[in-house]
């Protein structure tokens, strides 16, 4: 029996349970009941042609029944692919179109749409695959018993729809092999036997982050409770992601960098609540601002929340989830580095008593402990007596997980860098996919020449721990100078009237008898006085980055292009407001 038709039969064995949170309590069930239920509605998706190699998407909100249909999906061999539900500001027939077509791409699926989206499915309907309502699925008796499945380690377990953030997106074949491989990765480099107990998880089913740290690590360790909540429920209440785990008493919980900068804010605001029990909480899935993680430190300490508890990490669709973690009980470590020499691909490291006292004889390593965020500009470089140095922090991410194996290239000769000099980020190992599932002729292009997955990541390594510093198709070069947009956004954020986390740079073409690459920074607002907006950016960027937009646009709440999963589509944003 392959490991996840296993660790299932295993997690029933046992007294734990899940919970299916809502504001009106949830309901709690034990992984012994749902795994019944799931072996009947296996046979059900058995009599519908589900075997080995069919794909079963679902399109639904967290619910016992998704989970049961997805349980019910690896039981009776198939192929599991959660569908991303659409955003609130999403034109709804331009989703539904998209979604069909990345079905189709999936050969013949079959299709349940459950809740909130039934009434969607006649427009989802007549494409290579059959679209039937999930409740009927879960809810029809079977005609025939469950026959369990005869599978591989090769055989597909996930196909995952990566999000597409720079280009278009693609469906990642992920093996049980791969599956099992990251998922023992994260066992062991969580020292998860140690801090067995509640795992809360609101992210979407439809992330990797979502659907294998939420719902798959604890149904495969068996001995844990998992917590799922509506990613629906969250952004309705984003207050509730704290006081569920205050009151629920989790040990554990995921989120992106984006989602720990709102709790930040609503806990300053909010009552009171006991973060102690939390044993790690995971930071991944997009960029990690060191500022966002202070400013939530600061806030979180306040109800409880140990720093040291605080994880970040690094992953991808294409290596299943996770490929490297911070060292669990150590904290946020972060890398202080001359901003212009790691525009022209060197990390070089400044020492934080550079700034007052510039010393050559200071070792370079990373920081020991979080710090509170400096005015870029304020740092010096060491051994130039008052030279002044324009300094960024990055997140250290952690060594890569039990399994797999990192390394920077560059990104032209393919020739293996050293540490601290920036280059492409690759990775290697057991839970890397072969493939991606819409392209035949992909297995090349996925891996390097050497069998190296190349991320598409800019980054490099010190003290055998990774740090990313963007995407290498995001890069905006201006007068031969390497630009992270990541470091604009962030500038673009300070101005009053911004909304962070909703704003996007990207290259712009310069009009007139210049000619040439400039730098574009759109900027959603509520109501701030457009021209102010745009001064006050501008001189952000100016003061960060000693370099003036060539345009600043201010937005709409809602304009800025997002994935299904909220990350930032700068590809498209180009696309749409560059002329």
């Amino acid at each position: 029996m392959v490991y996840l038709l296993d660790r299932m039969r295993r997690a029933s064995t046992g007294p734990n349970t899940v919970t299916f949170l809502a504001p009106d309590g949830g309901r709690r069930v034990g992984w012994a009941e749902l795994y019944g239920d799931a072996c009947r509605v296996a046979a059900g998706l058995q009599s519908h042609g589900v075997g080995p190699g069919r794909p079963v998407v679902i399109l639904a909100d967290t619910s016992r029944e998704t989970i049961t249909a997805a349980m019910a999906t690896w039981l009776a061999g198939g192929s599991l692919t959660m569908a991303p539900t659409p955003a609130r500001t999403v034109d709804l027939a331009r989703y539904l179109a998209a979604t069909r077509d990345r079905f189709d791409a999936l050969g013949e699926p079959l299709v349940l749409v459950g809740a909130p989206w039934v009434d969607a499915v006649p427009a989802l309907s007549g494409g290579a695959g059959r679209v039937i309502p999930l409740a009927e699925a879960v809810g029809d008796p079977p005609s025939a018993p469950w026959r369990p499945p005869m599978l591989t380690a090769d055989a597909p377990a996930i196909l995952q729809l990566t999000s597409g953030t720079t280009g278009a997106p693609k469906i990642a074949r992920i093996s049980h092999g791969n599956l099992a491989a990251n998922v023992e990765g994260i066992r062991v480099a969580t020292s998860h036997e140690a801090v067995h107990g509640r795992m809360l998880s609101w992210l979407p089913l439809s992330h990797d982050m979502g659907l294998i740290g939420g719902f798959v690590l604890p149904m495969a360790c068996g001995r844990c409770d998992a917590l799922l909540s509506s990613p629906a429920d969250f952004l309705a209440r984003p207050a509730s992601w704290m006081q569920l785990v205050s009151h629920h008493r989790a040990t554990n919980t995921v989120g992106p960098g984006s989602a720990y900068a709102v709790a930040a804010r609503l806990l300053r605001a909010g009552p009171r609540l006991d973060l102690s029990s939390l044993a790690y909480a995971l930071c991944g899935g997009e960029p990690i601002d060191p500022a966002v993680v202070d400013d939530f430190l600061d806030a979180a300490g306040g109800h409880g929340f140990h720093p040291a508890a605080f994880m970040p990490a690094y992953g991808l669709a294409e290596a299943t989830v996770a490929v490297t973690f911070s060292a669990v009980g150590r904290g946020p470590r972060y890398d202080t580095v001359d901003a212009d020499a790691l525009a022209a691909g060197t990390a070089r490291f400044v020492p934080p008593e550079a700034a007052e006292r510039p010393g050559p004889t200071e070792r370079p390593g990373p920081t020991e402990r979080p710090m509170l965020t400096e005015r870029p500009g304020s740092a010096e470089r060491p051994g130039s007596a008052g030279s002044a140095v324009r300094t960024r922090r990055l997140a250290l991410l952690g060594e890569p997980i039990p399994g797999l194996s990192v390394r920077v290239v560059d990104p032209d000769s393919g020739g293996i860098l050293p540490e601290r000099k920036v280059g492409e980020v690759q990775v290697h190992g057991t839970s890397v996919a072969a493939s991606y599932h819409d392209d035949p002729d992909s297995a090349a292009a996925l891996r390097a020449r050497d069998g190296w997955l190349a991320t598409g990541d800019l980054g490099y390594l010190t003290g055998g721990e990774l740090v990313v510093c963007g995407r290498r198709k995001d890069i905006i070069i201006l007068g031969g100078r390497n630009i992270y947009p990541e470091e604009v956004e962030r500038a673009a954020a300070r101005a009053d009237g911004a909304r962070a986390g909703n704003i996007v740079a990207f290259p712009y073409p310069r009009p007139g008898h210049l000619g040439g690459e400039g730098l574009a920074v759109a900027v959603e607002t509520r109501g701030a006085d457009p021209a102010a907006l745009r001064s006050a950016v501008a001189q952000e960027v100016r003061a960060a980055l000693g370099m003036t937009p060539h345009t600043v646009l201010v937005l709409e709440p809602g304009s800025v292009p997002k994935t299904p999963s909220g990350k930032l589509q700068r590809a498209e944003a180009r696309r749409r407001f560059a002329p």
